[in-house]
């Protein structure tokens, strides 16, 4: 197995932190100007370059060779290690061009070479199992400015490919390779090796889904195909490449059965489906007016209508600006059904009880795939129906994930389905007292009297019982303490529901639908950095995107943060503040911005706990290990192993552990909370 770690005399003979460094000067980059372009961390490469890290990882290494354009250094780089990650013996070799242009094989990514032979490695690949004659070599590697030895380049870059591909595959009729057919080339390998191919595959799967009338299956299909995207077909790469007609081809199958996709899943009222796949094309395809009618029906689905109209608006100027035309019949008809639907929920509020406003969404709200099961749970649809009672739906999930976000968004999304209107709460400590307020409110909300000083909590909740019988109305309530202090305002009988956020989960709560908000996956946090400070700034520095997203660890509030900072500081790059956050003993100190500190929230959650799950965090911090078992923990706390699992247990509960699985039983800090505990 090779490790990501590999030692930097693995390279060759010559040091690394010399190559480095004579190559960087005979270029005349900068250090500063290497570590933007190459996404390294500025004082990374300063150690780098000083011999001080004992075993650079081969992807820095090879990011560093790749902005350097160093041929000598790429192949001392290739030939160190794969790349960060694990390999075996029986990990494939897969290509990936549906985006960013790489090879991998397990978890460790591969170095692909020199720009000319990875544009020569990407046109195969976008023909793959197809003879690309050598004329068509020629123009998309050099256009017209053809060097006296192209054609000796092109055999050393063939060569190249065909050692990448077959060093790395077991030898028999599946091995990948390139063959020489007459005048040209083919790249031969299976479809499970090649994105593009995978992508094909599933689309004619999902055609003959569509044929055989399996609607469910072909929606399944589709979905699977566009998440093998990670962003337009050969990010990056030279524009003879990217523009290349099987490139445009392979693009307009993309946005084709994207299209396919949200026609299904409009159907069946999965919004967030629609934005999660569309989202993403929609950005590249700025023109594109079927698309964007999808993305106003799917906006306006999920109570985001504002949202569709100020859609419509942009894509409107763009076509008037851009090509000259005005918005044609499929665009014009989805702002009129959302203008429409407007119009029609101004006059049912008119009738509506009066309700307590929920908080104002965020306007760069990210899509999230717990998002349409929670709606469809709540309007009574869906695999979890909560039949002839009204359907509860609690969310929990750690410190900073979004569940406060995500609660608003949901109940925006369907409040249309509760005319009789949304009564909004958020707790603070769960006391007998502020749930009488809370109950008083929502009282008041429904067009009841204001119950007497005297009247106490069970006076109060009968009087609210009574008033909420029979109506549809949706019950919100965030920062829920606990079971018991949500029970009285929980709506009995059909036609009403309740939403509830919490950072445990509560499992004592009767006839509650659980639904855990996970981290935000590392597209979805780059989506959100894009948002913030900016897509093209994001985008062009995507591997520092992705290394701020691994030091938020996927946590959206810091992830937030860090693009506040980031919009606060124009100057910065992104790599300059993942170098700052990749300190640990600053990295709560960098992850605050105004009033949003993500050491507070944790201090906060911290705080809540009881003492003796206090001192536990602090003791099991304080004893250094990353991941410990019961049997480490009861050493740790100084109690049986009984006791300790039941601490680790609850924990778990308040998402200050996270287990990791496996027979062994071992539990683990989640990153953040494990500095903060360290603080304590």
């Amino acid at each position: 197995m090779t490790g990501g770690n590999t030692p930097a005399t693995a390279c060759g003979e010559r040091d690394v932190a010399h190559l480095v460094r004579t190559a960087r000067t005979r270029n005349g980059v900068s250090q500063r100007d290497l570590a933007e372009r190459s996404g390294i961390g500025l004082r990374t490469l300063r150690e780098i370059e000083r011999g001080r890290v004992r075993a650079p990882r081969a992807g820095s290494l090879r990011r560093i060779a790749e902005a350097l354009h160093e041929p000598e250094l790429l192949a001392r780089v290739a030939g160190a290690a794969d790349a960060d990650g694990d390999v075996t013996e029986d990990d494939p070799l897969v290509l990936r061009i549906l985006g960013r242009l790489s090879a991998a094989r397990g978890t460790a990514e591969l170095v692909t070479g020199t720009p000319k032979q990875q544009t020569l490695l990407g046109l195969l690949a976008l023909q793959a199992n197809q003879v690309v004659e050598r004329d068509e070599i020629v123009e998309v590697l050099w256009d017209g400015e053809l060097p006296d030895t192209f054609g000796q380049l092109i055999h050393t870059y063939v060569s190249r490919i065909r050692v990448l591909l077959e060093t790395r595959t077991a030898p028999g009729p599946d091995r990948a390779t390139v063959l020489r057919r007459g005048g040209g080339y083919e790249l031969r390998l299976g479809d499970d090796r090649l994105d593009v191919l995978e992508f094909g595959r599933l689309t004619r799967e999902a055609e003959h889904a569509r044929a055989c009338d399996d609607a469910v299956d072909e929606q399944a299909l589709l979905g699977e195909a566009l998440r093998l995207w990670r962003g337009p077909i050969l990010d990056g790469a030279s524009p003879r490449l990217t523009g290349h007609p099987a490139a445009v081809e392979h693009s307009r199958r993309r946005v084709a059965a994207a299209l396919r996709l949200a026609d299904l899943a409009l159907a069946r009222g999965q919004h967030e489906e629609v934005l999660a796949r569309l989202g993403p094309i929609a950005r590249h395809e700025a023109l594109h007016e079927g698309l964007h009618a999808r993305l106003l029906t799917a906006l306006a689905g999920s109570g985001r209508r504002a949202e569709a109209l100020e859609l419509f608006a942009a894509v409107d100027r763009r076509l008037r600006t851009d090509s000259g035309i005005e918005p044609g019949a499929e665009l014009r008809d989805a702002q009129m059904a959302v203008l429409r639907e407007d119009a029609a929920t101004a006059t049912a509020g008119r009738t509506a009880a009066h309700t307590t406003p929920l908080p104002q969404a965020v306007g760069d709200f990210v899509g999230r795939v717990e998002h349409f099961p929670i709606r469809q749970y709540l309007t009574g649809r869906g695999p979890f129906a909560a039949f002839g009672a009204a359907p509860v739906a609690a969310l929990h999930g750690p410190v900073g994930v979004g569940k406060s976000v995500l609660t608003v968004q949901i109940a925006a999304a369907v409040a249309r389905h509760f005319p009789d209107g949304v009564l909004h709460a958020r707790m603070r400590t769960g006391t007998p007292d502020e749930v009488r307020t809370v109950l008083t409110g929502f009282v008041r909300a429904l067009g009841g009297p204001a119950a007497g000083p005297s009247a106490g909590l069970l006076d109060v909740a009968a009087r609210y019982q009574e008033l909420v019988a029979g109506r549809r109305v949706l019950v919100v309530v965030d920062d829920v303490a606990g079971e018991q202090a949500v029970r009285p305002l929980l709506p009995a009988g059909p036609g009403a529901a309740a939403l509830l956020a919490s950072r445990a989960p509560l499992s004592g709560l009767e006839g509650a639908q659980h639904f855990r908000v996970e981290r935000f996956t590392t597209d979805q946090s780059v989506s959100l950095l894009a948002r913030i400070a900016g897509e093209r700034r994001v985008l062009s520095e995507r591997a520092a995107a992705e290394t701020l997203a691994e030091l938020c660890d996927g946590i959206p509030l810091a992830v937030r943060i860090a693009g506040m900072r980031l919009a606060a500081r124009p100057h910065w790059t992104l790599a300059r503040l993942a170098d700052r956050l990749a300190d640990e003993d600053r990295r709560l100190s960098e992850l605050v911005a105004g009033d949003l500190s993500v050491r507070e929230r944790l201090g906060s959650a911290h705080d809540a706990l009881e003492p003796v799950l206090r001192d536990a965090v602090r003791a099991l911090a304080r004893s250094g290990a990353r991941a410990f078992t019961p049997a480490d923990a009861a050493a740790v706390l100084r109690c049986g192993g009984r006791q300790a699992e039941d601490l680790l247990e609850r924990l778990v509960d308040h998402q200050l552990l996270e287990p990791q699985g496996g027979a062994g039983g071992t539990y683990a800090f989640p990153p953040l909370v494990r500095l903060h505990a360290w603080e304590q």
